[in-house]
């Protein structure tokens, strides 16, 4: 249960900072996931939580790093091979013996491999956090596509070199040679069981893709599984997992190109899942950092001010080293390098991206499980200055982060949208009244075009202003009972109907109050309305009761019984007629609601035509309709009414029409039309699923 209640308070964490910034958005989400964390550090299940750096490695590291590799194709790989090796590798052995030397200086009692063991941990780079740091600014794409080039394996850089330094630690002396033979192993090893393990696997998933009947079944569970076994077979050999599983994921990037069109199932539900996984476990990276803090908070409580003041400053010569190097690097690389790695086309924009591209190298979670996974013990002895290291490591992420959410955003221009909230919301508005105006005309029956008007009216959302919709609504209701007065007093209904049933119609309509019935209008007007016709209706009822009891009707069955004799005193004539009339009202309650129908719908076009969207009271108006109509009947139940897919496809293709139409004549940008092509696609694949879910279900 421990497990659970673990798991179950990270996932409510990850909700509560979706609401949260909802009412911040100015402040970047990783610090309300930190902030958040931290306050789950108080709970009982979280305290004394101790980051189990293998356990976070396998579990969280290892998905995240298998889906930034699915992101990467082998032909950039091929191309940017050379940038890969210089921003993973050599970038970062630079930037570790530069850090180990500089903290081994100011840090004297430290040995060597100790201060190499510290920049190691400090070297690897979160690209996820400076997204989640930069998410309101226009990162350059070329700096922000270096940035995830360079995450790509320098995470494993950097726990190769802590092993090495581990291993000095542990032993005593150091082989350059067999330093690098090892380095070679592990960094090389990875790749060749990630590939190797990779290709086994993208086949197996191809085969079983394209033979068996339900793919989706076995498919997506490999999938689910493939970043765990990959990352416990690499280390089981001896390699870095990390790299087997990013070189993993790169090729199940092939397994895409392979497949192209076919099995979209599969490959939709897929990349669903785990875009999902992703962002939660994005998310879940930052609340462990939370959690953590209180752990490192008391170490530092123990170590006292002197020694506090000390490890801050040497945290602060170590970030400002971190930032010196990245942006001495990027500007002393060879100019072609440069070009290709930024994408500067001057020398004053090149400086430019160096700077974002230094600032950029936010430390993460992977920083502090480097620093937890520190043993307590080496070579028969406690581990040396370990809360140390552990309190470094975490003041050097907190900086990184500080300033990059600081500097950033002022460097950087705000990210600018072509269209707005209130844009997208007219533009899709029309869109569904368009559609829906198309797919009516097709359909004669009228319970199932207002069951599928009902539908598309859904995908508008509920962007609605209460008190306009209230005006327009009732403005709009007394239109309409207008047009129903004026229709059955016309010569059409006049030839078909007997004045007596048209005059009892007539009546029926002047006495129910239609409309009002909608939640969704102004909230003091309904109030007042429904307490005005809440008291009519009792006093209804309490006449009608009255007379009940006068002639002796109180149970329901002296009424059944009043009313068979009732019944038995007619004659056969006068039951008949009585019989013929309600018939005759059935009938003509038919042909209004359908005259009503085109009504409302001329009303619609008209608006659309004059480029109106807000149209939320004509729906409104239609349901107000329609369950007037069903008190006509004595209809109360809400029956299933099965709508024919081929009317949704008819109605999407329609939308999908308005659009291109949109692109066209240039009121529809590009961005906008992507945007409402994927609210198409995906309510189109919903309402197919679920039709398909009824047509199973009534087999």
């Amino acid at each position: 249960m421990q497990t659970f209640y673990t798991v179950a308070l990270l996932l409510v964490g990850i909700i509560l900072t979706n609401i949260i910034k909802q009412f911040l958005p100015k402040i970047p989400e990783a610090f309300i996931l930190i902030t958040i964390g931290v306050m789950l550090s108080l709970t009982p299940f979280f305290k004394n939580f101790e980051l189990q750096p293998e356990f976070f490695l396998l579990v969280i590291i290892a998905p995240i790093m298998f889906i930034d590799g699915q992101k990467q194709s082998f032909t950039k790989i091929k191309q940017r091979f050379s940038v890969i090796f210089l921003l993973s590798v050599i970038l970062a052995l630079v930037s570790t013996l530069i850090f180990g030397l500089l903290t081994n200086i100011f840090e004297t009692g430290w040995t060597l491999p100790l201060a190499i063991a510290l920049a190691a941990i400090v070297t690897p780079t979160d690209a996820v956090a400076v997204k989640s740091l930069t998410g309101n600014t226009d990162m350059p794409g070329t700096v922000g596509e270096a940035l995830e080039l360079e995450s790509l394996f320098n995470d494993a850089t950097g726990l190769v070199i802590l092993d090495l330094a581990l291993a000095v630690l542990s032993k005593g002396r150091f082989s350059l040679l067999d330093g690098l033979v090892h380095f070679l192993f592990v960094a090389a090893g990875g790749v060749l069981v990630g590939i190797i393990a990779g290709f086994l696997i993208v086949s197996l998933r191809v085969n079983l893709n394209l033979r068996t009947k339900n793919p989706e079944t076995t498919v997506i569970p490999i999938s689910l599984l493939t970043p765990f076994i990959v990352y416990l077979l690499a280390e089981r050999l001896g390699v870095s997992g990390i790299i087997a599983v990013v070189a993993t994921g790169i090729v199940h990037n092939w397994e895409t190109s392979r497949l192209r069109l076919t099995s979209t199932r599969v490959q939709l539900t897929s990349t669903t899942i785990w875009e999902t996984i992703s962002n939660v476990l994005n998310s879940i990276v930052f609340l462990i950092l939370g959690v953590s803090l209180p752990a490192v908070w008391k170490a530092m409580q123990i170590i006292g001010t002197a020694k506090i003041i000390q490890i801050v400053g040497v945290s602060l010569l170590i970030y400002l080293a971190m930032l010196s190097v990245r942006f001495l690097w990027s500007v002393r690389q060879s100019r072609s390098t440069n070009d290709n790695l930024l994408g500067a086309h001057d020398a004053k924009q090149h400086r430019f991206f160096a700077s974002i591209f230094a600032i950029s190298g936010v430390h993460g979670t992977v920083t502090l499980a480097m620093a937890f996974s520190l043993p307590s013990e080496i070579a028969g002895h406690s581990f040396p200055f370990r809360e140390e290291l552990i309190i470094i490591a975490t003041l050097v992420i907190l900086i990184s982060m500080l300033v990059s959410a600081v500097v950033l955003p002022i460097i950087l221009p705000a990210k600018e949208t072509t269209y707005s909230l209130a844009d997208i919301n007219h533009i899709r508005n029309k869109m569904v009244d368009f559609a829906t105006l198309q797919i009516r005309d097709l359909i004669s029956e009228h319970d199932v075009r207002d069951a599928l008007t009902e539908q598309l009216q859904s995908q508008k959302g509920n962007h609605i202003n209460q008190v306009e919709d209230f005006r327009a609504y009732q403005r709009l209701l007394y239109e309409t009972k207008d047009f129903m007065l004026t229709y059955i007093h016309g010569p059409s209904i006049s030839q078909k109907y007997s004045a007596e049933v048209v005059n009892i119609y007539e009546k029926v309509l002047d006495c129910y109050e239609i409309g009002f019935s909608n939640r969704k209008v102004h909230l003091i007007k309904y109030l007042s309305f429904a307490m005005h016709k809440y008291g009519e209706k009792l006093h209804h009822e309490y006449k009608h009761a009255m007379w009940h009891i006068q002639n002796g009707q109180i149970t329901p069955h002296q009424r059944k019984s009043a009313r068979k004799a009732w019944l038995a005193n007619q004659s056969v004539e006068v039951l008949a007629k009585r019989r013929d009339i309600r018939d005759a009202l059935l009938e003509l309650n038919t042909e209004v609601i359908n005259a009503s129908d085109l009504y409302i719908d001329d009303v619609l076009r008209a608006r659309l035509v004059n480029k109106l969207s807000d149209n939320d009271h004509i729906n409104f108006v239609r349901q107000a309709i329609n369950k007037y109509s069903m008190q006509i009947r004595h209809d109360y139940s809400k029956n299933t009414v099965y709508v024919d897919s081929n009317y949704y496809i008819q109605a999407f293709q329609q939308e999908y029409n308005f659009i291109q139409r949109g692109i066209n004549s240039g009121y529809i940008s590009p961005a906008m039309a992507a945007v409402l092509y994927d609210e198409i696609n995906q309510a189109q694949t919903l309402q197919l699923q679920r039709v398909q879910q009824v047509l199973a279900i009534t087999a």
